[in-house]
């Protein structure tokens, strides 16, 4: 296999200066297209072009012509079309705009702005955070960052993640790099730049009883302070930081069958019941899991309605380390009925298109169907801001997961809507600590999805197609 090596530059993170240049950028039905190549070398990235595979390497991540997917590390991110070898008459790996920004944006810790007029992009250094220092006392830890002017923050603890959102801060992510090698009270430390805000998140070891943020010198100081449990003793530290610097593996996988009991979900061709499909395929899949070693529970195994906001808690209450929720799609309209078929993974985030905004609320309706609750049917965007603190931590792995998904149905009886993966306001994944995503296996309106899935067969084999992508994920 040819391998082209661009050895260029350490990353642009590390640097102290603006730097604002034009791209290359091309325009293909409507979409604008950066060339690659070109981008990494004027962000002075290392980039490895694996020709023959089609696979061009810049920095930590991974783009494959044709694919609309980004992998970096163990995450990956879902362009808004798929990366292209020729656009007009140039050869090379043309990159849409602007969602291929937010994986460079990840890479070098820092916001990149584009300006479609001009065809330029702008990455500029901070010095907003002066410094970030770890001070270790008898009875606990204090971290502290010293700002150059006083910010708006707001803090959220879900254990074992204290999450810290700065409104306005942009941030050199290196600068947490070594914190939490030097605490004994903190395993990881997860920064997240987006345009808005940084997110800084510290993931608890359990040797902490209590956390608070302190302001001095008229908020231009934070000060994260960890106190540590009385009755610790060296040994139980010991134990507890060895805990705290793992990964935790998929162990307990939370199903949620959709609907339920006095909630049909949609009724589709042939009346088939949405319901009654989520849920053989449900348990099909429970035991298909537990056979290969997964603790599954079942937000229901029976024909029961349950609360959309209680399915999410039993997930969290339960430590799942996983949550799918099973739905079939629907469209009103016999001709409409007639064409619309495939399955589409969506993660919790704001809809992208009105079509998917649709698909939540009509999922949503289910609140209708509870006493003493009015019939929301979306998140208002005062709720997103909260969601966004909160979600952050695994908005990540969701979106891998639902990769996996697609990867293991793509090419199967049921085709894919677009590409397969989405993101909308489902209220039934709000809630869920965890990877979290809503599976829509297929139109219960469409006669050839619909007949598919309400037989044995079928549901032998969606289940058997969600279990591979699950073991997959959890490698």
């Amino acid at each position: 296999m040819l391998r082209i090596l661009f050895i260029l530059a350490i990353g642009i993170a590390v640097q102290a200066t603006a730097q604002d240049f034009n791209l290359q950028v091309e325009k293909m039905n409507g979409i604008a297209y950066a060339d690659g190549v070109d981008l990494g070398k004027k962000l002075k990235m290392n980039m490895t072009w694996q020709s023959e595979a089609g696979i061009l390497q810049i920095g930590n991540s991974s783009w494959a012509l044709g694919s609309a997917w980004v992998n970096l590390k163990d995450t990956s991110f879902l362009l808004q079309a798929v990366v292209k070898s020729k656009i007009t008459s140039k050869q090379s790996f043309w990159l849409p705009l602007p969602s291929s920004l937010r994986v460079f944006e990840k890479l070098l810790n820092r916001p990149i702005e584009y300006d479609s007029a001009s065809a330029k992009i702008y990455s500029k250094p901070t010095k907003d955070l002066w410094s970030v220092n770890l001070d270790s006392k008898e009875n606990g830890e204090v971290v502290e960052l010293k700002l150059s002017k006083p910010f708006v923050v707001e803090t959220f603890y879900t254990k074992p993640n204290y999450l810290l959102r700065i409104n306005g801060l942009v941030i050199d992510s290196t600068m947490f790099s070594d914190l939490a090698k030097k605490s004994s009270m903190i395993s990881r430390v997860i920064p997240i730049q987006d345009k808005q805000s940084v997110q800084i998140t510290l993931v608890i070891k359990d040797n902490c009883e209590g956390i608070e943020l302190v302001k001095k010198d008229e908020g231009k100081t934070l000060q994260v302070v960890l106190r540590k449990k009385h009755y610790e003793t060296k040994a139980a530290s010991s134990s507890s930081a060895a805990q705290g610097s793992g990964s935790k593996k998929i162990k307990t996988i939370v199903l949620d069958p959709g609907h339920g009991g006095k909630d049909p979900g949609a009724i589709g061709y042939n009346s088939y019941k949405e319901k009654e499909i989520v849920l053989a395929v449900g348990l099909k899949l429970k035991s298909k899991l537990e056979e290969k070693g997964f603790t599954v529970k079942m937000t229901r195994d029976s024909d029961e309605f349950i609360e959309l906001a209680k399915r999410p808690k039993m997930a969290s209450d339960w430590g799942g380390d996983l949550f799918l929720s099973l739905h079939c799609n629907a469209i009103e309209g016999k001709e409409r009925q007639q064409r619309a078929e495939g399955f589409t993974f969506y993660i919790l985030r704001a809809g992208g298109s009105e079509e998917d905004k649709a698909i939540a609320r009509r999922e949503n309706q289910a609140i209708a169907l509870e006493s003493d609750k009015k019939g929301k049917m979306e998140i208002s965007p005062a709720e997103w801001i909260i969601l966004d603190n909160q979600l952050a931590l695994y908005a990540e792995k969701s979106a891998l997961l639902a990769g996996y998904l697609v990867e293991s149905f793509d090419g199967g009886s049921i085709r894919k809507v677009q590409k397969g993966a989405s993101q909308a306001g489902f209220m039934v994944l709000v809630g869920a600590y965890m990877p979290a995503v809503l599976a829509e296996l297929g139109f219960i309106t469409h006669p050839n999805d619909a007949t598919y899935m309400s037989t044995e067969k079928g549901q032998n084999e969606i289940a058997e197609n969600l279990a591979k992508a699950i073991v997959n994920f959890s490698k």
